[in-house]
C-alpha cells in the first residue's frame, strides 16, 4: 500500500511521520533507564526543553493551534484557524505534550525489563542475587551497614513484602536506585505482568505526567511573572537579567513571533540588544551542545564499562570454579598402583679391612 499510487498515500505518510515521532520518544525513554544507572538523562536533555519550548510559544502566540514538528514547527500562524483556536491553558498545553511524555515514560519502563531478566535467570539457574545474599550475611552477622547498604536492604525487604504496590510506589517517584527494584523482582521471580504493569503504570501514567505538568507549570506565564516579581522585590539586577534571558529565548523559538515566516534575526530586533542577544543565543546554545555531547561520551563510556565489569565478573566466577574443582579432586592412592622394590645391597667401601681383620676406623655408611 505504500507504493501504490492513490488518494491513501497522504494517509500513510501522515501515520509513518507520527509513528516515527512517537518512536523516537520511547527510544529516548529506553536509552535513559536502560544500563543500571549509566542511562542517557533524555528527560532533561530532550523531553523537558521541548516541552519548555511548547509551553513558551504557546503563551507567545496566545493559543495552541500551531504543529509541533514538520517544517512548520512552532510557528503560530494567521488567519481564521489562529482566531478560532483555543486559548494557551494548562489543560491545552498539556494536551498537546501529553502523548510524548507518556510515550517517554513507556520506554522509561521497557527499559527496566534487562535487569529483571537477568535476576530472573540467575534466580533460576541456583545463582540468586549476590548483592542481596551479601547484605544479608552481613546483617545476621552483626556487621555494620552503610546508609546505602540499609537503604539497599529496606528496597528488598519492602519489594518483597508488599509487590505490586510497593513496585508501583518506587517506579511513581524519581528513584536512582529502581535498578535495584527489577533485580529484586527477578531475584524472587516476581511474575512479569505484575513487575511490567506496576512499572509501565508508575513510570508512564504518574512518574512521567507529574514531571510534564511540572515543566508547564514553571514555564507558565503566571509562573514566570510571579518569579520576576520576586526578583524585582530581592534584586532588581537578578529580576532584569532574568527578564533579559527569557526575552531571548522567546526570540529564538519560532512560534514567538506572530507570523510564520519570521526569521530570528527579524524577531531578535524586537528584543533589546539585536544582533548581540543573536550572538549571546549562538554562545548558549555551543554550551548546551558541548554538555549534550560531554553527556552522550559518559553515557557510551558508562557502558562499555559495565560490559567490562560484566565480562570480568564472569571470568573470575570460571577461574574461582575451576580452583574448586582442582581442590576437591581425590587423591587417595589404590593399592595396586604400589610395587614393591627390594633393596639393592650396599657397595662396600674400600676403607673397610679385609675380613679377619680389625680396624679402629669407623666408617659411617647411610648415616649408621
Amino acid at each position: 500500500m505504500h507504493f501504490v499510487s492513490g488518494p491513501h498515500i497522504e494517509k500513510f505518510h501522515q501515520l509513518d511521520a507520527w509513528v516515527g515521532w512517537h518512536s523516537y520518544w520511547v527510544m529516548l525513554g529506553v536509552l535513559s533507564s536502560i544500563g543500571l544507572g549509566a542511562g542517557l538523562h533524555t528527560f532533561v536533555l530532550f523531553l523537558g526543553p521541548h516541552i519548555a519550548r511548547v509551553t513558551l510559544t504557546a503563551y507567545e502566540c496566545a493559543h495552541t493551534a500551531f504543529p509541533v514538528r514538520g517544517p512548520n514547527a512552532f510557528q503560530c500562524g494567521t488567519g481564521a484557524a489562529a482566531a478560532a483556536a483555543p486559548p494557551a491553558t494548562f489543560s491545552a498545553i498539556l494536551s498537546m505534550v501529553i502523548f510524548e511524555s507518556l510515550c517517554w515514560g513507556a520506554g522509561t519502563a521497557i527499559g527496566e525489563l534487562p535487569p529483571y531478566f537477568i535476576a530472573r535467570a540467575a534466580s533460576a539457574a541456583g545463582q540468586g542475587d549476590i548483592e542481596y545474599q551479601r547484605l544479608r550475611r552481613k546483617a545476621a552477622g552483626g556487621g555494620s551497614l552503610s546508609v546505602k547498604d540499609r537503604a539497599l536492604l529496606s528496597i528488598y525487604h519492602l519489594l518483597h513484602r508488599f509487590g505490586f504496590a510497593g513496585i508501583l510506589v518506587f517506579a511513581a517517584i524519581p528513584n536512582p536506585l529502581f535498578d535495584l527494584a527489577g533485580i529484586t523482582c527477578g531475584h524472587f521471580k516476581v511474575p512479569f505482568w505484575t513487575f511490567f504493569g506496576a512499572t509501565f503504570i508508575g513510570k508512564s501514567l504518574v512518574k512521567s505526567s507529574i514531571q510534564t505538568a511540572v515543566v508547564i507549570t514553571a514555564f507558565s506565564k503566571e509562573m514566570i511573572a510571579m518569579v520576576l516579581s520576586f526578583l524585582g522585590h530581592v534584586s532588581p539586577w537578578a529580576h532584569d537579567l532574568a527578564e533579559h534571558l527569557l526575552r531571548q529565548q522567546a526570540a529564538a523559538f519560532g512560534g514567538s513571533s506572530a507570523h510564520g515566516d519570521t526569521s530570528a534575526n527579524e524577531r531578535a530586533e524586537h528584543v533589546p540588544g539585536g544582533s548581540e542577544s543573536v550572538s549571546s543565543l549562538s554562545l548558549l546554545g555551543s554550551v548546551w551542545n558541548a554538555c549534550v555531547s560531554i553527556m552522550l561520551i559518559y553515557f557510551v563510556i558508562s557502558t562499555l564499562e559495565t560490559f567490562a565489569q560484566s565480562y570480568l565478573a564472569e571470568v573470575r566466577s570460571w577461574g574461582q570454579n575451576q580452583l574448586a574443582k582442582v581442590g576437591s579432586r581425590p587423591r587417595s592412592i589404590s593399592s595396586e598402583s604400589i610395587t614393591t622394590v627390594a633393596p639393592k645391597p650396599l657397595p662396600l667401601s674400600p676403607l673397610l679391612p679385609p675380613s679377619g681383620q680389625k680396624s679402629s676406623t669407623a666408617i659411617k655408611v647411610n648415616g649408621a
